[in-house]
């Protein structure tokens, strides 16, 4: 009995904070949905849809945080990291893509190591925007890109801190580091095949001339 009465207020403790959870996780997914939409909205360059999916993350994520507000464990769980890492990514593909200014975590309420990892993430779809311009044949844009790709994976390196401090950021890095290197490559073989076909178009002007004269 004296044991019950010990143990009653943990479980119901516990109880509460599967509640929580309980609301938290759809929020959550519906949240992480919004951004994979808002990066498929940025490719396609419709970027005040991409932009406004970013912004309605973000609210859901505020009404998440307020739940988890309610259980000191859930507030410290980083249950919401994940989708904080989302809008991170999704933030600063819009921002990059559409204006080449990167998004600051304070915009949309992200925590720090949510955001760095986001960053990291971001690195991935740029690449796939570089692919796209280069199909595209626009060229310069291409070289844009990749240089946000550097310079996002160089201030990146700079946090030289273990992985209990910045969970997975190491591995991300190395991850984007190869993307930046086999982006580098296939802008190097676009530019490359972008002169030839200019040259062969050159070549089939100058031809026709001659054969008019």
């Amino acid at each position: 009995m004296e044991l019950d009465r010990i143990l009653e207020p943990l479980k119901t403790e516990i109880e509460n904070d599967d509640h929580i959870r309980e609301r938290v996780l759809p929020l959550a997914r519906e949240a992480v949905r919004k951004c994979a939409e808002s990066v498929k909205c940025a490719h396609r360059r419709e970027y005040a849809d991409a932009s406004g999916l970013v912004y309605e993350a973000q609210d859901i994520l505020t009404e998440a945080s307020r739940e988890c507000s309610q259980s000191e464990f859930m507030l410290s769980s980083r249950l919401l990291d994940s989708a904080y890492q989302e809008i991170a990514e999704a933030a600063n593909v819009v921002s990059l893509l559409s204006e080449g200014t990167f998004t600051p975590p304070q915009q949309h309420g992200i925590p720090i190591r949510p955001f760095l990892t986001g960053l990291a993430d971001a690195i991935g779809e740029l690449r796939r925007a570089v692919l796209d311009s280069l199909r595209a044949d626009e060229v310069e844009r291409a070289e844009q890109l990749l240089g946000f790709m550097e310079e996002t994976l160089e201030g990146l390196l700079s946090f030289d801190f273990p992985n209990a401090l910045v969970p997975d950021l190491r591995r991300k890095c190395d991850v984007a580091r190869s993307l930046v290197e086999r982006t580098r490559g296939d802008l190097t073989a676009g530019v490359q095949q972008s002169k030839l076909i200019g040259e062969l178009r050159d070549f089939e002007e100058r031809a026709r001339d001659e054969r008019k004269r």
